[in-house]
C-alpha cells in the first residue's frame, strides 16, 4: 500500500494553503487601505460603519448559497473564480482613483463585492480539504490553515501600513491585485477529483433544505451547530465591545494598549494553532470543544476585572488559544462526519449558525450598555452563562461524551 505523502509534500494542499495565505494577506492590506482612504482621504469617518456593514452582510447572507454551489462545482474552480474576481474588483479601484471617481459609494460597493465573494470562497476552501488531504491529516491541515490565516491577519496590516507610508493608493491596490493573481495561479494547479454527475439538477432551495435536514439529523453535526450558536451568541458581543471599554474605563485608556490586547489574542491563536499542528487531538474532540469553551467563558468573565495591563494581555492570549483550540477540532469533526456530496452546505450552515448570531450578540450588549448596565456585570454574566450552558449540553448530550 502506498503511503500518503506528508502534509506539506501534498502538492494540492500546498497550493491551496499558499493561495489562502496570499488571499488573507491581500484582504488585510485591502481592508487597511480601504479604511485609511475612507477616514483620511475622503474624511468620511462617520460613513465607515456603512462600508463595514456592506462587507459583512453579503458574507453572511450568501454563505448558504455558497455552500450549495460548493456541492455542485469543483471547489478549486470556485476558489479560483473568487480570487480572480477580486483581482478585477481591486483593479477597478485603481481605475477609479486614476479618474478621480473613487468616492464613498464606490468603496461601499467594493466592500459588498468582496464580502459576497468571501461567501463562496470559504465554503469551497473548507469543503475542498477532505478531498485532497488524508483523513488522518485533516486536523493538522485545519490547524495549519487557521494558524496561517491569523498570521496573515496580524502581518497583513503591518505590510499595509508600510505600503501606505511609502506608496500611493494606486500602487497599494495594484500590489494587492498582484498578490491575488498569484493566488489564482496556485489554485489553477490544484488537481481535484471530478464532482459526481447530477442527473437531475434540483432547485437551489431544495438542496439547501436537504443540507439543513441532513445536518440536523446527524448527531455530531447537530451538536456542533447548537454548541457554536450558543457560544457565539454569548461570546462575540462581550468580547468585541467589552475589551475597548475595559481599556478605556479600567486600564490606561490608550489606543496602544488596545492594540497590545488585540495582538495578544492573535498571538494566542498562532501559538495554539502551532501546538495543534504538532499534537493534533484524535479522541473526544466534542468534549475538548466543550471544555475549552467553558474555560473561555471563565476567562472572559475574569477579563472584566483586570486592572493590570500585563494580566489583561495574558488573558487575551489565553482567549486566543481557546478560540483556535475549539475551532480546529470543530472543523475536523465537520469534515469527518459529513458526506462529501453535502460538505459544502454543512460548512456554510455551521458558519451561519455561528457568525449569523454575532450581530444579535452585539445588539444585546449594546442594549444593556444603553440601560447603563456596567460592562463588569455584562462580561461575567455572558461568560459564565456560556460556561454553564456548555456543561449542561455535555451532561445531556450523549454524542458529546462518546464521539471521538
Amino acid at each position: 500500500m502506498t503511503d500518503v505523502p506528508p502534509l506539506l509534500r501534498n502538492r494540492n494542499f500546498l497550493f491551496v494553503w499558499l493561495a489562502s495565505i496570499l488571499g488573507n494577506l491581500a484582504l488585510a492590506v485591502a481592508m487597511l487601505a480601504e479604511t485609511w482612504y475612507v477616514v483620511k482621504t475622503l474624511g468620511a469617518k462617520e460613513d465607515l460603519g456603512l462600508v463595514m456593514i456592506a462587507g459583512s452582510v453579503p458574507r453572511i447572507a450568501l454563505m448558504a448559497i455558497g455552500g450549495v454551489v460548493a456541492d455542485r462545482m469543483q471547489r478549486s474552480r470556485i476558489i479560483s473564480l473568487s480570487l480572480g474576481l477580486r483581482v478585477f474588483a481591486v483593479l477597478s479601484l485603481v481605475g477609479l482613483l486614476h479618474l478621480g471617481m473613487l468616492d464613498i459609494w464606490a468603496m461601499t460597493l467594493f466592500a459588498f463585492v468582496y464580502g459576497a465573494l468571501d461567501a463562496f470562497f470559504w465554503p469551497a476552501r473548507d469543503a475542498l480539504l477532505p478531498g485532497i488531504v488524508a483523513e488522518r491529516d485533516l486536523m493538522r491541515a485545519n490547524s495549519i490553515m487557521l494558524t496561517t490565516n491569523q498570521i496573515g491577519l496580524v502581518f497583513g496590516p503591518v505590510l499595509g501600513g508600510v505600503l501606505l507610508a511609502t506608496l500611493s493608493y494606486e500602487w497599494v491596490f495594484t500590489l494587492t491585485a498582484a498578490l491575488l493573481a498569484v493566488g489564482v495561479g496556485f489554485t489553477v494547479l490544484v488537481r481535484e477529483a471530478a464532482m459526481p454527475v447530477h442527473h437531475a439538477r434540483r432547485h437551489l432551495l431544495t438542496e439547501l433544505k436537504e443540507g439543513l435536514h441532513y445536518a440536523l439529523q446527524t448527531p455530531a453535526l447537530r451538536s456542533l451547530m447548537i454548541i457554536y450558536a450558543i457560544a457565539n451568541l454569548l461570546f462575540m458581543g462581550p468580547l468585541g465591545l467589552g475589551i475597548p471599554i475595559i481599556v478605556t474605563d479600567h486600564l490606561d485608556g490608550q489606543a496602544s494598549t488596545l492594540s497590545y490586547l488585540q495582538s495578544a489574542m492573535a498571538a494566542g491563536m498562532v501559538v495554539g494553532g502551532t501546538l495543534l499542528t504538532l499534537f493534533p487531538p484524535t479522541k473526544k474532540r466534542l468534549m475538548i470543544i466543550i471544555v475549552v469553551i467553558v474555560l473561555e467563558g471563565i476567562v472572559l468573565g475574569a477579563q472584566a476585572f483586570t486592572g493590570w495591563i500585563p494580566l489583561a494581555i495574558l488573558l487575551q492570549f489565553l482567549l486566543g488559544m481557546g478560540v483556535v483550540s475549539n475551532n480546529v477540532p470543530m472543523m475536523s469533526v465537520l469534515q469527518q462526519y459529513t458526506e462529501r456530496s453535502k460538505i459544502g452546505r454543512v460548512m456554510s450552515l455551521n458558519t451561519i449558525a455561528s457568525m449569523g448570531l454575532s450581530p444579535i450578540s452585539y445588539a444585546m450588549v449594546t442594549a444593556l450598555l444603553a440601560l447603563h448596565v456596567d460592562i463588569r456585570i455584562i462580561m461575567p454574566a455572558f461568560g459564565l452563562t456560556m460556561a454553564v450552558l456548555m456543561i449542561v449540553i455535555a451532561a445531556r448530550t450523549p454524542t458529546v461524551r462518546t464521539l471521538d
